[in-house]
């Protein structure tokens, strides 16, 4: 079995980059011109965020480095994704009109639901949040406004929401809001006898989910315990290797490369391009091991070879789907996940 992964923050990617100390200066109103109090303003998969005043207007100041693109929301209108370059102090950006959302009437399925909410509900915590979510504590807070579907002519489990999901995970000390664009649950069918009665299994096979995030500390002061949490968690992660690959420093950061279950040198199937703003990696085998620390296994798949992906200062990859993750890696949920300018202690 094998999890289509992608990182949550990487919804849009793009090749530029924004430097500190900036200043990124706004107004947001709606189709009347009237302003937006209360706007999301943030920086996909980061902490950096503010919201509107109540004449619409924003201030968004960065002292650290981050690649993503800047999104717009506010319930009831449609989200805008901004590309920004940040090439002087303070950019004052155009006057952003958010237009309202349209009120989407219920889908009608012409197939029958069999399964309950509960049994629905239980899948989508496991491949969103976690296999490790109630150990790690991580829950929903609007759980209510997830709406799940099954569609057995494709064996496959939907969800959408038409409001931000609100994220707790007390482990890492984040609350997360996510904007889920996208989230299915592939299964494949069995069908056995047993005691000659005939009988139905599913065995879940592959997973995929999108969407735009922003992280805020739940304690305005972080306990040791949790920023410990953060660095574990980061060691042998997506992220973590994604950094390691682009900066060619698999053996410093203990990792180790496998092809048919034997060793290779590092960068025998990884054909690695370092660029200006960022390092392209073409993939030459059709599946890699990969080992963390000498305990940690995953595994890296595609579907032809080559393929080429690229990655950013910050270890964000593209494209997103060009990449099958299994094993550890591919057990990552929102459990586990760190903004995109997480930093690990020197």
């Amino acid at each position: 079995m094998y999890k289509k992964v992608i990182f949550l923050f990487s919804f849009l990617f793009y090749s530029y980059f924004i430097f500190a100390q900036h200043t990124i200066k706004g107004t947001i109103v709606d189709a009347s011109q009237q302003p937006i109090e209360s706007a999301n303003i943030y920086f996909d998969g980061t902490t950096f965020g503010t919201v509107t005043n109540s004449q619409g207007k924003f201030s968004l100041q960065l002292d650290k480095a981050t690649q993503a693109p800047l999104i717009i929301s506010s319930l009831g209108y449609n989200s805008v994704f901004k590309e920004v370059s940040l090439n002087k102090e303070i950019i004052v950006l155009k006057t952003i009109v958010l237009k309202e959302g349209v009120n989407d009437l219920e889908e009608v399925y012409i197939e029958n639901d069999p399964w309950p909410r509960k049994r629905k509900l239980a899948y989508f915590r496991k491949w969103f949040l976690g296999e490790d979510h109630k150990d790690k504590k991580t829950k929903i807070l609007n759980e209510n406004d997830v709406k799940l579907r099954f569609i057995p002519s494709t064996n496959t489990l939907v969800a959408t929401s038409k409001i931000p999901l609100r994220i707790q995970n007390k482990y890492l000390g984040y609350l997360i809001e996510y904007d889920l664009m996208d989230f299915e649950l592939v299964f494949k069918k069995i069908v056995y006898k047993r005691d000659g009665k005939r009988k139905t299994h599913y065995n879940e096979h592959s997973s995929y989910y999108a969407g735009t995030s922003f992280f805020k500390e739940i304690k305005d002061k972080t306990k040791k315990k949790i920023l410990q949490r953060r660095e574990k968690t980061y060691e042998g992660s997506i992220l973590h290797f994604m950094r390691s690959l682009a900066s060619k420093k698999l053996e410093e950061n203990k990792y180790k490369i496998f092809n048919r279950r034997f060793q290779v040198p590092f960068y025998k199937f990884f054909n690695v391009v370092e660029g200006k703003n960022r390092t392209a990696v073409d993939i030459l085998t059709n599946r890699i091991t990969v080992l963390y620390d000498g305990f940690d296994q995953s595994f890296i798949q595609i579907d032809k070879t080559p393929t080429t992906f690229y990655i950013d200062a910050y270890g964000n990859f593209a494209p997103i789907n060009s990449l099958y993750f299994g094993g550890k890696m591919g057990k990552e949920k929102m459990s586990s996940l760190l903004p995109l300018n997480f930093k690990p202690q020197p």
